[in-house]
Parts: structure tokens; sequence; C-alpha cells
């Protein structure tokens, strides 16, 4: 994690070996999962750490291939009571865009323990 605001994230993902395709790419599940941790980490800035959002939908859109270790932001840019919509960006270590993607979260009620 390098960076947290309110509704606002930054997280970073070492390449690792095993994280490539053939041809020197890294697998595109990596820039997806960085997205959804990113964006729950801002969800939590807002909501406290106990927050039960879980992810409902994500779209990717991958707009080039990623060789380099990977950086994320995430911004909620709205935060209701029951869903959360987010987006967050992915870029290689040059700054440039890799993926950018869309995520919505549930916030399921609490229960009430009886």
């Amino acid at each position: 994690m390098e960076a947290v605001g309110k509704g606002r994230a930054k997280v970073s993902l070492r390449r690792r070996p095993e994280f490539f395709r053939p041809g020197g790419v890294l697998q595109g599940g990596c820039a997806m999962t960085l997205a959804d941790v990113t964006c729950w980490i801002a969800i939590m800035s807002l909501f406290g750490e106990d927050d039960p959002s879980v992810t409902q939908q994500m779209t990717t859109s991958f707009l080039g291939p990623a060789r380099t270790d990977l950086v994320c932001e995430s911004t909620i840019v709205r935060p209701g009571r029951l869903i959360v919509y987010g987006t967050a960006d992915t870029t290689d270590t040059a700054g440039k865009l890799v993926s950018h993607h869309t995520l919505t979260y549930v916030r399921p009620p609490e229960r009430k323990v009886a």
C-alpha cells in the first residue's frame, strides 16, 4: 500500500516470474485483482475497516501490455448506503495506463445477533 486518503487509495504490485504469460506480459488477472483490492481499501477509508462491502460487478478494459511492476489508484465515485461505485486506473512503472476498471460493491445490511 502506498497511500490512502478519504475515498482514495494507491497500491502497487511487484512483478514476479509466475505472473507472466508467454511473450513477457503480465497476466490480466494481476491488474484486476490489484484494482479490486485498491478500491476495497478506498471503501474502508470511508466506512471503516469492518465494512462488509463485497464486489458485485467489475468491468476491466485492458489498454496496453503490462511488463513491469503495477501501480493502481482508485477513487470512490459514489459512496452509497447500499451500493458503492468506484473507478481504478492501473499503470506500469513508466506511468503508462495499462487498464481502466469500474467497480460496484454491495454493502450488506448489518445482521442483528439474537
